[in-house]
């Protein structure tokens, strides 16, 4: 009996001792249901570090860099992160279509500020038709697979694009055939990020204890790419012009087509599956999600036709419009939740109030053109500043990950945005050009504006991921990740056309002719308007987005509370 005793005291105090210490590497649970126990590279230390409460664990575990990439690849598998990187960094995000937009229609000559707006909003039109290709792709498969057809057919037709629009002399096309280039261009990097952001989100719900890891990684090496991007399309302009970056990005659009080919999606095609035919995995939300899918499809296609309207009062008036329907969809067709995150994503982006056509004649305009600017030149204006926001991304990943992972989703909204709002009032001194009366250069101010957007803006940026990926039902991960994407893109777009218009009734017209001075008397006020308007999406915050952390998943749910919330950790995990 007092042995009994005994043992069973003994097995108490190394349950209390089990429950403060963190899992050793070979013991953690969640990689054991990955691998056998057996493996030798599980016993030799190969699978996932818990994390621990203490510094120097953190540090020697979670940053040094390969063995958090080697706990990446037990926990959610070499082929996904392949696939990232070939597609989501060396594909989407190294191909610098947004931003070379704006230097080939200056090239192009006689296009506005305004209207180089309303063309970029056109050009990302597949971005709002997102939802239409997700529910497309979830829904019909081509030999049992959802995503490699797609993901091939897409590539194919944007190399065609992009060799057309890079080999054309500027010019020799015209400017509708140039704004259908574009848009077959955005289409392949939507389809195609969009199929494997679906992807890792399937992977995501699996281990949501790594989910703030595996979006830093999709993340980071996203933001490397987008340097390098940029550094190769400024180098490009200034020595041969900007219609050789698209033909240079024949080949990336390349990159795509090899893990469609040897299925790194690790898609799981039926035995003897017909050559075309319906999922099985919609038929739960099947027909709500398809009509909303075309409703969106139509209002992106309606939206794209407004771009290319002049008068932009009644492209602000029809896009808040079709705004309000899009987000009466959300709320009949889509659970509570959901409806919830899409109206807010939709109406933070509709609130932005964007200025970037006047923005980028402001920087970069000559002396000839605009004495008083700041005359940042193409290299500057792409790549130093590139390099600086990409650096403090770094930085922002790092503190969200050292101190906010396990915050709830408001707090990095709250910072994030609040920081938005106070940069942009910052910038009424450049726009105003106060800051060279109070003797601040025009380079120090702008990276240093930079250098804080982009930081506290990854205090947003990643927890959107995770929210994302958190509220997609299994087996409609493309579909509602795409009401998603679609609700930004197409907020953006609305917010472009009212930024467009408040352009123009505050006389903000550049368009790169000589002595334009007058042309920018007024950016200011657009500027402060665009602050201002950051002040709805805080209020609204605090009663939309879900009393969560990011560690937390989401079981969405057609009842009246709209989610459920478990706590479905595979093993205990404790954070600093």
């Amino acid at each position: 009996m007092a042995i009994n005793s005994a043992a069973e005291e003994e097995r108490k105090n190394a349950g209390r001792q089990h429950h403060h210490q963190p899992i050793p590497r070979a013991h953690d649970p969640l990689i054991q249901k990955k691998k056998p126990a057996t493996t030798s590279k599980a016993a030799a230390g190969s699978v996932p570090a818990s994390r621990s409460t203490s510094g120097k664990n953190t540090k020697n575990s979670q940053w040094q860099f390969f063995s958090w990439l080697n706990t990446l690849k037990d926990v959610y598998g070499a082929s996904i992160l392949m696939t990232i990187v070939l597609v989501s960094h060396l594909c989407v995000r190294f191909i610098p279509v947004s931003v070379t937009i704006g230097y080939y229609l200056r090239e192009f000559g006689g296009v506005k500020a305004a209207e180089v707006q309303a063309y970029k909003a056109v050009a990302r039109a597949p971005y709002a038709m997102s939802p239409l290709f997700g529910y497309l792709s979830d829904a019909l498969h081509f030999r049992g697979y959802n995503k490699a057809p797609y993901i091939a057919f897409s590539s194919v037709v944007a190399m065609g694009a992009y060799a057309v629009v890079g080999f054309s002399p500027v010019g020799l096309l015209s400017l509708p055939m140039v704004i259908l280039g574009f848009v077959t261009m955005n289409l392949q990097m939507e389809y195609c990020g969009l199929l494997v952001r679906a992807k890792y989100a399937e992977k995501l719900k699996e281990n949501p204890d790594y989910s703030t890891d595996l979006i830093s990684f999709v993340q980071g090496g996203g933001t490397i790419a987008t340097l390098l991007s940029q550094i190769m399309a400024a180098l490009i302009i200034q020595n041969y012009g900007t219609r050789y970056v698209f033909a240079v990005c024949v080949l990336p659009a390349m990159l795509p087509l090899y893990p469609a080919m040897t299925n790194l999606l690790q898609e799981k095609p039926e035995e003897n599956a017909p050559c075309c035919g319906l999922s099985k995995g919609t038929s739960k939300y099947g027909k709500k999600y398809l009509t909303l899918c075309i409703f969106m499809g139509f209002e992106a296609i309606f939206l794209m036709c407004l771009g290319m309207m002049e008068n932009s009062l009644t492209r602000c008036v029809l896009g808040l419009v079709a705004s309000v329907f899009l987000a009466i969809g959300f709320i009949i067709f889509t659970p509570r939740m959901i409806a919830k995150v899409a109206i807010f994503f939709l109406l933070i982006c509709i609130c932005s109030l964007s200025n970037s056509g006047a923005e980028y004649y402001f920087y970069t305009d000559t002396a000839e053109q605009y004495p008083e600017g700041p005359h940042f030149s193409a290299m500057f204006y792409l790549t130093v500043r590139s390099f600086v926001r990409s650096s403090c991304l770094f930085i922002g990943m790092y503190a969200y990950n050292r101190w906010l992972r396990d915050c709830k989703y408001k707090i990095g909204y709250l910072i994030g945005i609040g920081t938005t709002m106070c940069v942009r009032f910052a910038r009424l001194l450049i726009f105003s050009r106060w800051n060279i009366r109070l003797g601040i250069p025009d380079t120090v101010f702008t990276l240093t504006l930079d250098a804080l957007s982009a930081m506290f803006g990854e205090l947003i940026s990643l927890p959107n991921q995770i929210l994302m990926s958190h509220l997609c039902p299994k087996g409609l991960e493309s579909t509602v990740f795409a009401f998603m994407a679609g609700a930004f893109m197409m907020g953006g777009q609305v917010g472009t056309f009212l930024g467009a218009y408040l352009l123009k009734q505050l006389g903000v017209e550049p368009q790169g002719a000589a002595m334009e001075s007058r042309q920018f008397d007024n950016l200011w006020v657009a500027e402060l308007l665009s602050a201002v308007a950051c002040i709805p999406p805080l209020i609204m915050m605090l009663n939309i987005l879900p009393d969560k952390t990011p560690s937390e998943r989401i079981d969405v749910e057609d009842d009246d509370d709209g989610c459920t919330t478990t706590h479905t950790h595979t093993h205990t995990r404790t954070h600093t």
